[in-house]
């Protein structure tokens, strides 16, 4: 697929997969790909009776939304340069998600089963020639560049601010009790704080969003490994990351978004 943006032409290759794994009953996972907009995202949900799957596809549809708006706005009326401490594609995806927050939100309030939902996000959004990505959560932004694998977001969890406080090391991550407790999420409370950054991409990289349901049981190294072993196939690649973590036993759904930039 091509994408042209504004002051960049990229040619861009995605797949995505998303599977309830083999323990949870439900897919409260979900997944934005939409190349005309340049928006790529992956929610991972939480809620019972269903309402971490609504508030999953609800944040990513009002995220979509909000950039519709906002690219239909840009072209009626083109903006000066921008002199604010972020770029405009920064701030249309930070707004994007704090509209999903209110919808999320919102929504929660209206049924009693649907009080206390939320989600994460992870979003990338390939406007011009300044790739931003934004997160609330612990779903996670990988950039893949030849035979090296990088963590692009920090995790808003218990653990991750332990890491960083130099209490818990790195190796001891996955295997915390507390692994699984977030500190951030999208929609259970009237605002959230996002986290936005630039993204510096060429011609090769490979981006993988994922939910925690492949991060949690499948080490940097071997993602590298079985991306790389798919041999460019992205939707192989998308299944095997799925079939690795199922092997692991599963324990929660898993969703996995690739972008290649060509």
């Amino acid at each position: 697929m091509r994408w042209v943006g504004n002051e960049v032409r990229l040619k861009i290759f995605y797949a995505a997969a998303s599977d309830r794994g083999r323990v949870r009953k439900l897919n409260e996972d979900a997944f934005l790909a939409d190349p005309a907009l340049g928006i790529f995202a992956v929610a991972d949900g939480m809620g019972g009776h269903a309402a971490g799957e609504i508030a999953s596809r609800l944040a990513l549809k009002t995220l979509q939304e909000s950039l519709a708006q906002a690219s239909r706005s840009q072209e009626a009326e083109p903006s000066p340069n921008q002199t604010a401490v972020i770029s405009l594609p920064s701030a249309h995806l930070v707004n994007g998600i704090r509209t999903a927050n209110e919808a999320v939100f919102h929504s929660s309030q209206e049924k009693e089963e649907y009080r206390g939902m939320g989600t994460t996000v992870v979003a990338v959004y390939l406007v011009d020639s300044s790739p931003v990505v934004a997160h609330v959560g612990d779903s996670r932004l990988y950039q893949i560049r030849t035979k090296k694998i990088d963590q692009l977001t920090e995790d808003h969890s218990v653990i991750w601010e332990q890491y960083r406080e130099g209490i818990l090391p790195k190796e001891a991550l996955s295997s915390s009790p507390l692994k699984n407790i977030i500190t951030r999420a999208v929609g259970m409370q009237p605002s959230v704080d996002v986290d936005v950054r630039e993204l510096e991409v060429e011609k090769g990289d490979l981006l993988l969003l994922c939910s925690d349901g492949l991060s949690d049981l499948v080490p940097d190294e071997e993602l590298l490994k079985t991306v790389r072993g798919a041999s460019g196939d992205l939707n192989q690649a998308c299944r095997d990351l799925i079939d690795l973590a199922n092997h692991r036993g599963g324990k929660d759904n898993i969703t996995v978004l690739l972008i290649q930039i060509e």
